[in-house]
């Protein structure tokens, strides 16, 4: 059942995909923004993981266009355009975490915190790329770091079409 749940994502990302392609040619203005935080409910550490592992952001505040899939963390894009991403760490106890954000597997920003004499450090770091149809964009935990989230929200991840290309 898991394996249909996972084709039929795939197979609706692919229609709303075309949908936003043939809306962009008949002159449609895509509409694409979302924001969400790492949990939709409790409290705790997140990781670490013994490989540099996907975040997924269930807290989904915004989803217009339903480019991101708080199931895998991941925001495709549906149209080739702008676009502007943000995304926030925040690390409780013992700091030692980084955080990227990236396109295709690619690494493209981080926010980084070391361990030291201080606890609860919060970062953020914001990119304008360009995308094409059908690339991920995603923020990726690295290996044996953690970070801490709860009803506060500390750790989001944004993004919004700025223009089509």
């Amino acid at each position: 059942m898991a394996e249909q749940i996972t084709l039929l994502e795939a197979k609706l990302q692919d229609t709303e995909k075309d949908v936003l392609e043939l809306r962009s040619l008949i002159g449609g203005t895509p509409r694409v923004a979302f924001s969400a935080a790492l949990r939709d409910s409790g409290s705790g550490d997140i990781g670490p993981f013994s490989t540099n592992t996907p975040l997924k952001y269930k807290k989904v505040f915004s989803n217009t266009g339903n480019s991101y899939n708080p199931s895998t963390g991941i925001f495709t894009a549906m149209v080739k355009g702008m676009y502007f991403f943000r995304f926030s760490m925040f690390v409780s106890t013992v700091p030692n975490s980084v955080v990227s954000l990236m396109r295709n597997g690619e690494r493209l920003s981080s926010v980084w915190d070391t361990s030291g004499s201080d606890n609860h450090d919060l970062g953020s770091n914001a990119m304008v790329i360009p995308l094409e149809v059908g690339d991920n964009v995603y923020i990726e935990l690295y290996a044996h770091t953690k970070v801490y989230d709860d009803g506060m929200n500390y750790n989001t991840f944004s993004g919004f079409l700025l223009f089509t290309m």
